[in-house]
């Protein structure tokens, strides 16, 4: 065999095994996506938990639950300004026995926008705004008529937006603003006549002033687990300064293979203006309490950078 004939078949052989073991033609990115100034990051799951039984003598319910969550963030970083957005994002439900239950519900946008102060670049001034509300309707019974549902889209939806100072380190945000506007708005008739969320009867918004502090603790530890906690504590000047309404939120993730990870979210809500248990017994519900929601499951999940 000539030297040419030898080459030929080298680089026959080579294109041969190549193209058994092809490159991917599209692979999904690991680290924060860069345009210009701006950063993109970004946290999808879709989980799913299923009970099926036949003929079980130790009785049972059959169940699906399957819900989605997404968190997207968006940052812009200059020598003196930063932008900070994010989009919060979940949906849930459970199948059992023919009714459709309701068990995550989540919308919400945050913004910021920051001006690091001169010597100190941990310290920034910052603009925040807020908004929050749920995908679709709420209903305390699902087995009851239309007509039972206790909340929608819009109704309530909750925007926040003010002054303050934000420290930031490696894992620790803080932001605090004194001087911080809430607005309740609640885009339905019959629950602007019940006077819910505590609005009276008949009103679409209400307008709050107060103090607002937003706490968020997020780090990826060396063992496949990642942690993000937020805090948001808001009180009013005027109503109620030493009744603080809470809503804090725990996410927990333990990737167990590169897209099947374990997930464990639990968030908590006190809020003076939202009745949810009766005070006296008489079968109404007139007061505020505690609201928790706890749920995990084991489904697929994405990442990639870190979400600020």
């Amino acid at each position: 065999m000539s030297k040419a004939q030898a080459l030929c078949v080298a680089i026959l052989f080579s294109f041969s095994a190549h193209a058994l073991r092809p490159e991917p033609l599209f692979r999904l990115p690991s680290e924060a996506i860069t345009l210009g100034p701006w950063s993109f990051s970004g946290l999808y799951g879709a989980t799913f938990n299923q009970t099926l039984l036949r003929q079980w003598n130790a009785g049972g319910q059959n169940s699906l639950n399957t819900g989605f969550i997404l968190r997207q963030s968006a940052e812009y970083a200059s020598e003196k300004w930063a932008a900070t957005q994010l989009l919060d994002a979940a949906y849930g439900l459970n199948f059992q026995e023919g009714i459709v239950r309701k068990i995550d519900d989540k919308l919400e946008y945050n913004v910021r926008l920051d001006h690091i102060l001169s010597g100190q670049p941990l310290w920034k001034l910052s603009g925040f705004g807020s908004f929050k509300t749920q995908w679709y309707r709420g209903y305390a019974k699902p087995e009851d008529p239309d007509t039972a549902y206790v909340s929608r889209f819009m109704a309530p939806a909750y925007g926040i937006a003010g002054l303050g100072l934000t420290h930031k380190d490696e894992f620790m945000e803080l932001y605090f603003s004194p001087l911080t506007a809430k607005y309740t708005l609640v885009l339905d008739p019959r629950l602007q006549n019940q006077g819910a969320f505590g609005l009276t009867s008949g009103q679409a918004l209400r307008q709050e002033m107060g103090a607002y502090m937003n706490l968020r603790f997020k780090r990826n530890f060396p063992n496949k687990l990642a942690v993000d906690v937020r805090t948001n504590l808001f009180g009013n000047y005027l109503a109620a300064p030493f009744s603080v309404d809470i809503d804090a939120d725990i996410l927990v993730v333990y990737k167990a293979t590169n897209h099947l990870s374990i997930t464990l979210r639990t968030q908590g809500i006190y809020d003076r203006d939202i009745a949810v248990r009766d005070s006296n017994g008489d079968g109404k519900v007139d007061a505020p309490g505690i609201q928790l929601k706890q749920l995990s499951g084991v489904g697929l999940t994405y990442n990639f950078g870190t979400i600020k």
